[in-house]
């Protein structure tokens, strides 16, 4: 008898398969397994083993035999069909290409998709307890209202958390461990995280050399990756070298760990013991806050919950106990939640994650794009299909009186529309490999979660994808063939004139053009977006200025190098670049009411203004060292004295504000200027002026660009001689921030050119039958003098009108969509005009008026007699 809890599908299917004579004695053992696996796993664990299990016996060795007359029965009839369904593609050799190109060509699409999403579920499945590892988001409060989740939490949790929860698991990570590593006077790039002695015990990276309880406890140990290792020491054992890291010391090589996989949210060179962190704040590397519960940026606490056991306890502790952890909870706290592993990619979109991230977004959209264009494949196949029905019912006829049953009939065109899916589905594997790459490209950071490879796997995946996609496309011809009585069937075409009227035929061509025109529209209002984002005035001056990070040199050095140069007409400062998306806040409290207020900030010289011509409409700007030791004064936007209630921007300047401790003035009010991006609104803004720098900015004022850059690159290396000078061009980018929206260009041009290819092909396939059934009445208008702008008319008619209830339905959802959906994404956009409606279905018009009349010329100036005879 059936244990309760083992899972009932799996027994029943087990049943099923299984041999009489060997089920009693592996029910028992499956049953003495389940059990044992539920007191170590869970019982959902235990129920998934199970099932696991049972999909593993389905071998020939415990399979029941079937009778062997009718497995061959069963065997012959499908070779029947499929030599039939060959037969038929053979013969109807325009109509099967047709069929076969368009579906090869949708199924690429749809093959494209399943790769990503075949990828993107493969993240961090190589580790061992991937479902019960959860990492700590934070959601910051600052006097009350709620910020962005981050993906950090504080580094203290973790003892906390032990006390509260004895025998709980806890590894805990660090970021920033990047710099220039230093080994036999070679410098090599390192990219590497700090982690605790735990981090071997929770996660599954492979440890080649070294004790995983122990290589990373001692302050100063690090574990490097086998690839670094090759890179760096080639054939000598590294164990025991020291590896020195521009900017934290010297470490003791404690283990060597094999690359980690492609597929795992964690990517690292190197592996820093986290018990070196303190060491690092009591020299000044770090911040002595870095391990306070207000200060959380930095480090990741990710803890092992086995299944079903302390996870409701964790997560009463993080809502109940943390608030108490803060010193002002009324001003600063952080609410806590868990995430689990295999949930973080693809996952929402969470700031400070470590590792590459993919929201679920695009990953929805682009299926919703794919499955619209495999259904428009299919619609050709169902509306050729459907309207060769007449020749085809004279088939079916015969075949039911001599006996054929609907079942019969039904299974044979299933059977050709399957041999269609599986022939369309070779060319549609070519078509993915050529086009793959690009497709990459396309995807936000796709080069770092997607591979693409056509694994076993992944080829097992498509067949299954042929298969159902076979079976979709047949669904329709075969009901409509199996309830076809034969009687019906062998009557006189006359008796049929019903089926060219189906209006299912008509809802899917006009649904095809629907599809057609929401690509067409969309490529021209992205298009429109984009121009108008690389020729907006963002309020500030980007020409011919060269934005070098600082990489920690002494800026006064640094300009006193550049303005050497004749090509150098001012140098500035500043804590990032504006228009591209970064902004920093900066708390700053009210002293007339003592609130506390958050707002835009950045830090720049005082040439900065001049450098990027920003407009000053009141005070003054800021003084060479007005600030060095003591900040005294600020400039601010025209919003900021908006929402600050100051009355005009001559009113503002000498107005008092608080500033970490400090009484700031403002000194004088800046024109309002995009510091972000065209995606947000300006709010209230804040310049400082102190020398917290990471960019110099460097306006050049002379044409030739190449030569200034290599005598820039000089002037960099009499300053810093180990790093290379990492430098872009302010309006390139402008330009690179904005690529997205031509990747959403490429990509909605690549699947605009595959539904309209599509859609033409069956516009033409049916426009070839239309023409052909229609041959005789041709004959007899042109007897009685009809023109052929006459006869072309009649013919283009009905197709024209499918055409435009497609744009009809097609325009609206499209203008909804961008108006409402994409574009309100961006606070600064352009209008949705007339024009770039009508332009989008003008072409569409031509383009499907040039498809039919290649058919329709000819019939309408074919000769009457000749068809008349014919006939």
């Amino acid at each position: 008898m059936k244990h309760p809890e083992i899972p009932s599908f799996a027994y029943r299917l087990f049943k099923w398969f299984c041999k009489d004579a060997l089920f009693e004695e592996l029910e028992g053992d499956l049953e003495e397994t389940f059990l044992r696996n539920k007191e170590k796993y869970g019982l959902k664990k235990s129920r998934r083993i199970y099932t696991m299990e049972i999909f593993k016996l389905i071998r020939p060795s415990v399979l029941k035999r079937k009778s062997d007359s009718g497995s061959e029965y069963q065997l012959a009839l499908l070779a029947g069909y499929t030599s039939i369904a060959v037969r038929n593609l053979k013969k109807h050799k325009l109509f099967s290409f047709i069929n076969i190109f368009s579906l090869s060509v949708a199924m690429s699409a749809g093959l494209l998709v399943i790769g990503m999403i075949n990828d993107l579920l493969k993240f961090d499945e190589f580790h061992e307890n991937k479902h019960e590892i959860y990492r700590v988001l934070s959601t910051p409060y600052f006097n009350a209202q709620e910020n962005k989740t981050r993906a950090t939490s504080p580094l203290s949790l973790a003892e906390e958390l032990k006390l509260a929860i004895p025998g709980i698991e806890v590894t805990q990570l660090g970021r920033r461990l990047n710099g220039l590593a230093e080994v036999n006077e070679k410098h090599i790039g390192v990219n590497g995280i700090y982690a605790d002695e735990h981090f071997f015990k929770i996660f599954s990276f492979d440890l080649q050399k070294g004790n995983a309880g122990s290589v990373l406890k001692n302050p100063h140990s690090i574990v490097i990756t086998e690839g670094f290792a090759e890179k760096v020491f080639g054939e000598i054992n590294p164990i025991g070298e020291p590896l020195a890291i521009d900017g934290f010391g010297t470490f003791n090589i404690t283990g060597i760990v094999a690359n980690p996989p492609k597929f795992s949210h964690l990517q690292f060179d190197v592996i820093g013991s986290l018990s070196t962190v303190q060491l690092h704040v009591n020299s000044g590397i770090l911040s002595a806050s870095h391990n306070g519960w207000n200060d959380p940026a930095l480090y990741y606490n990710y803890i092992f919950i086995p299944e079903n056991r302390e996870k409701q306890q964790v997560n009463n502790w993080l809502n109940t106990s943390t608030p108490s952890f803060f010193p002002k909870p009324e001003e600063v706290r952080y609410s806590f939640e868990l995430q689990r592993l295999d949930k973080i990619l693809p996952g929402p979109n969470i700031s400070d994650s470590i590792g590459p991230k993919m929201i679920m977004l695009p990953i929805i959209i682009l299926s919703v794009i794919a499955a619209a264009i495999l259904f428009s494949a299919i619609f050709n196949y169902t509306n050729l299909s459907m309207a060769r029905a007449l020749k085809r019912a004279r088939e079916v006829g015969i075949r039911k009186l001599n006996g054929a049953t609907r079942k019969a009939v039904f299974l044979q065109f299933i059977v050709e529309s399957t041999v269609l899916s599986v022939l369309s589905l070779g060319f549609g594997i070519v078509l993915f490999m050529v086009l793959k790459q690009e497709f990459i490209t396309l995807i936000p950071r796709g080069s770092e979660v997607l591979n693409l490879e056509l694994s076993p796997e992944l080829i097992l995946w498509f067949g299954l994808f042929s298969l159902i996609t076979g079976l979709v496309a047949g669904i329709a011809p075969s009901v409509f063939f199996a309830r076809l009585s034969s009687l019906k069937a062998l009557r006189s075409s006359g008796s049929l004139k019903t089926l060219s009227r189906v209006n299912f035929r008509k809802v899917l061509i006009a649904t095809q053009f629907a599809l057609s025109i929401i690509f067409i529209l969309a490529i021209i209002i992205t298009h429109k977006q984009y121009r108008f984002s690389m020729n907006y005035d963002l309020g500030f001056n980007k020409e011919n200025i060269l934005n070098i990070t600082l990489l920690e040199n002494d800026p006064s050095l640094l300009k006193t190098e550049l303005m050497k140069l004749p090509e150098v007409s001012e140098v500035s400062f500043s804590s990032y670049i504006p228009g591209i998306g970064g902004s920093w806040n900066l708390r700053l409290v009210d002293p007339r009411n003592q609130d506390s207020v958050w707002v835009n900030t950045m830090n720049i010289d005082h040439t900065y203004l001049n450098n990027l011509t920003i407009d000053l409409v009141a005070g003054r700007n800021f003084e060479p060292g007005e600030n060095d030791n003591n900040e005294q004064s600020i400039l601010v936007n025209e919003k900021f004295v908006k929402n600050f209630g100051l009355g005009t921007p001559q009113d503002a300047p000498g107005t008092l504000f608080n500033v970490g401790g400090n009484s700031v003035e403002i000194v004088g009010v800046v024109k309002d200027f995009h510091y972000a991006n065209l995606e947000q609104e300006i709010y209230s803004f804040v310049f400082r002026n102190n020398s917290h720098y990471q960019f110099a900015n460097v306006k050049l004022a002379t044409s030739d660009l190449i030569s200034s850059l290599e005598k820039i690159e000089k002037a960099w290396y009499t300053v810093d001689t180990r790093n290379e000078m990492q430098a872009r061009f302010f309006d390139d980018q402008i330009e690179e921030y904005n690529s997205f929206l031509v990747n959403i260009m490429k990509l909605f041009s690549f699947i605009g050119f595959l539904a309209i290819s599509i859609s033409c092909l069956g516009l033409f396939g049916m426009a070839i039958y239309s023409t052909e059934i229609r041959l005789k009445e041709i004959g007899v208008r042109k007897t009685f003098g009809a023109s052929e702008g006459a006869l072309i008319y009649l013919l283009s008619k009905g197709f024209l009108k499918l055409v435009s209830w497609g744009v009809v339905i097609g325009t609206p959802v499209v203008y909804l969509m961008f108006d409402r959906v994409i574009l309100n994404q961006f606070f600064y956009r352009p209008t949705i005009s007339f024009f770039d409606l009508s332009s989008g279905i003008f072409l569409l018009l031509v383009v499907c008026l040039l498809t039919i009349i290649t058919q329709t010329w000819s019939a309408a100036r074919s000769n009457p007699s000749s068809i008349l005879r014919n006939e």
